[in-house]
């Protein structure tokens, strides 16, 4: 069909004109490839214990020797990193454990503890009474960071003042 007889006839083609002819297809044989030279028509299976046999040859040799070799690097990297996150751990619970020891960081701790849970159960009373809006969440936030700020001050002086007696 041509272009001037579609337009002419005028509108869209109904969907047997619009459908694409039908593809050929081709159905190989092992006769069609017979004639290439580099086509192996058979199949060649590789018995189950290949990694078992014995080695034979110079490479099979090489890729035995490489491969415990990353094996045992592989193994070493693991104990490696087991050692070092043992130390790591226990370096940190020995840090923390030093933090504690201070007698400032204890009182510290101790203290903004109180006053996070006091201002935290207060504010979980008004809102269960109906009265929590921006203006208590407002003061609640006012209230934790003036005593951050007083509390940062503080610790700065008690710890200097402590440094102090020790050189004395």
């Amino acid at each position: 069909m041509s272009y001037a007889s579609v337009v002419k006839k005028g509108g869209p083609q109904n969907p047997e004109e619009a459908a694409a002819p039908p593809v050929d297809s081709v159905i190989p044989t092992d006769s069609s490839v017979a004639s290439l030279i580099d086509v192996d028509t058979g199949v060649s299976v590789v018995s189950s214990d290949f990694m078992d046999q014995e080695v034979k040859t110079y490479t099979q040799a090489e890729r035995l020797e490489l491969e415990a070799q990353v094996e045992a690097e592989e193994e070493e990297a693991r104990q490696r990193a087991a050692t070092d996150k043992k130390r790591r751990i226990k370096k940190e619970s020995s840090d923390a454990l030093e933090f504690v020891k201070d007698p400032v960081n204890a009182v510290n701790l101790v203290l903004s503890t109180v006053v996070a849970v006091t201002v935290g159960v207060l504010g979980w009373k008004k809102f269960k009474a109906g009265e929590f809006g921006w203006k208590v969440a407002g003061v609640g936030a006012a209230i934790l960071g003036g005593f951050s700020l007083v509390d940062f001050y503080a610790t700065q002086f008690a710890q200097s003042y402590i440094a102090k007696k020790k050189r004395n």
